[in-house]
């Protein structure tokens, strides 16, 4: 039977065991917290939905292809009884402005995509679905919704658990490469797991080792304030406008979120709640009137992603057999490092990406057919930042595009 590792218990890691327990393969899963989780993946509610473009680009493409799988792998979930907790509410992506707004008309009719999958709403249609009064009209993806990304890595987790033993509040120490087996191991050298195949989910801390020290990620620190919420008020629905906000959930609304890149305090703060005050008072107009910051509760988190806030999906480049003064143009060139993988980098669309990323990085293990075309398997490599002239392609603004 077919085994691996994978550090990391959150969005990611557990995709990636439930994708492969899901071809037979049993897991050795390890997480430095006391469940799965309990990092980035531990908000009370993420946001799903694409992010189509004009040009349909890759990024376009990616969500899309995310949005697909994640729907189908959140309704098998549900229909074989697992603890997912997750409302197909619908989304409504208001328009920024008017600029924005004809974009978004004009994405409609050049696709004419379904109207059960996307379709252009006017401000009154807008303030109707919101059941608030809305400065614009907007995208309106029925089908939708928000999810409770830690219920989704338990289900994720439970689906096949027989096959994946979980190693809770166990730190990581190193890794290496022994008698062609990944191991892990802890502080004191001793082995935690050793398999063939070893998958780093572990955000940021990915960089820790040697053998990803390479990698571009960098955290984005996240603050989601929570705003107390009677159930049927509004909004019933997700509405989005460089920001968001949820239906309500457990008596909470989740607002936000601020995006701040290698901010690593992880402590409440006002400022913040004021931030995503106002990005709220730009969705739903009015709608925070007399709520202050300090008395507002909420979450930080931190989130990995990559300068072009493209996911990392894929076998680990060896970097240190790469010379600096002849890099390849080819990722088919670049040498790697046999049995590691990665699966990281998601920023804010964890929900979008998880269950399409935990497929692709089985299907790349296993050498199945990908489910997506070969430019976008190229566009998630990890190996792309090695490849020459990538670092001045590489150069474009981080942030958020609710």
């Amino acid at each position: 039977m077919t085994q691996a590792i994978v550090i990391g218990a959150g969005l990611a890691g557990s995709s990636a065991a439930e994708r492969l327990a899901a071809r037979g393969w049993t897991i050795a899963l390890i997480d430095r917290a006391d469940a799965p989780g309990q990092g980035a993946s531990g908000n009370l509610a993420g946001v799903l939905r694409p992010l189509p473009s004009l040009d349909d680009n890759r990024l376009a493409r990616l969500t899309r292809a995310g949005f697909d799988h994640a729907g189908e792998h959140f309704a098998a979930l549900t229909a074989a009884g697992l603890p997912l907790r997750w409302g197909r509410t619908g989304v409504l992506h208001l328009a920024r402005d008017e600029t924005h707004a004809a974009t978004q008309q004009r994405v409609v009719e050049l696709y004419q995509p379904a109207a059960d999958y996307l379709r252009f709403v006017d401000r009154d249609e807008a303030s109707a679905l919101a059941g608030w009064p809305v400065a614009t009209g907007g995208w309106w993806f029925p089908s939708g919704g928000w999810v409770d990304p830690a219920s989704l890595c338990r289900a994720n987790l439970a689906r096949y658990g027989a096959l994946i033993r979980p190693y809770y509040g166990c730190e990581v120490a190193r890794i290496d490469r022994h008698a062609e087996l990944w191991r892990a191991l802890d502080d004191s050298g001793a082995v935690i797991a050793e398999a063939p195949v070893l998958i780093l989910a572990n955000a940021t801390d990915a960089r820790r080792f040697d053998v990803a020290a390479h990698l571009p990620l960098r955290a984005a620190r996240g603050q989601v304030s929570h705003l107390k919420a009677e159930a049927g008020s509004p909004p019933g629905i997700v509405v989005c406008r460089l920001g968001y906000v949820t239906p309500a959930i457990d008596g909470l609304r989740c607002a936000g979120a601020t995006f701040s890149i290698d901010d690593f305090d992880a402590l409440l703060r006002d400022t913040d709640h004021a931030e995503n005050l106002a990005k709220l008072d730009f969705i739903l107009p009015g709608y925070g009137q007399g709520i202050h910051p300090e008395d507002l509760v909420g979450r930080v988190g931190f989130r990995p992603l990559a300068a072009d806030r493209l996911p990392m999906i894929g076998q680990v480049a060896d970097a240190a057999a790469v010379d600096p003064n002849r890099p390849s143009q080819l990722l088919s060139e670049i040498p790697r490092l046999p049995g590691l993988y990665l699966i990281n980098g998601f920023g804010a669309r964890g929900i979008v990406w998880s269950a399409f990323a935990g497929e692709l990085l089985a299907c790349l293990i296993t050498g199945t057919p990908l489910p997506v075309a070969d430019d976008l398997v190229s566009a998630v490599d990890p190996a792309r930042f090695l490849r020459r002239g990538r670092r001045k392609r590489s150069r474009v603004t981080l942030g958020v595009d609710c």
